[in-house]
């Protein structure tokens, strides 16, 4: 029997994009393999209500690689298992540094534009308590984006792309 509490519904729809090892010499199949990580293309358009918030949507085609976990640790944390929703969130704001709501009108409007590293570290926080429950981990989540995100955050202030709009 299915467990009621888990709301499986409301999990975004993940395309794996295929790791790049085919066509290479056998050194960079082994190189691509063991630092490459799996990216992942949103197949629909997601839609998350924020606790005490509005509700946000992500449109398809995004891709994010889950919560950027280092590889040695992947045994005890997936980057697509617990961090799963609150990565997904977090990598669309760090990359455009907005999010979509729906307003009342049921109409998409920008959320929280320029909002800003620090926003989109705490969102993060926020979500994986919302969605896990599991403090130690959200907090040690929280601290890693926190210190290691700056680089990722300069990568995509610099590269400066428009978000796309979910279709009505």
């Amino acid at each position: 029997p299915v467990d009621a509490t888990i709301n499986t519904g409301g999990m975004p729809k993940l395309t794996p994009i295929p790791i790049p090892t085919k066509n290479r010499s056998f050194l960079m199949r082994v190189l691509v393999w063991f630092f490459e990580v799996r990216k992942w293309e949103l197949s629909q358009d997601w839609s998350f209500r924020l606790e005490d918030g509005p509700e946000i949507v992500i449109p398809r085609g995004f891709h994010f690689d889950g919560a950027s976990i280092p590889r040695p640790l992947w045994g005890i944390l997936s980057p697509i298992g617990l961090l799963l929703i609150p990565g997904l969130i977090h990598d669309y704001g760090y990359k455009y540094d907005q999010l979509w709501m729906k307003d009342a009108n049921n109409e998409l409007v920008t959320f929280r534009k320029g909002a800003g590293k620090s926003h989109w570290d705490r969102l993060f926080l926020e979500v994986g308590k919302q969605v896990n429950g599991f403090a130690a981990i959200d907090w040690i989540a929280w601290l890693a984006v926190k210190i290691g995100g700056g680089g990722v955050w300069k990568k995509h202030r610099e590269a400066n792309q428009p978000p796309q709009k979910p279709e009505p």
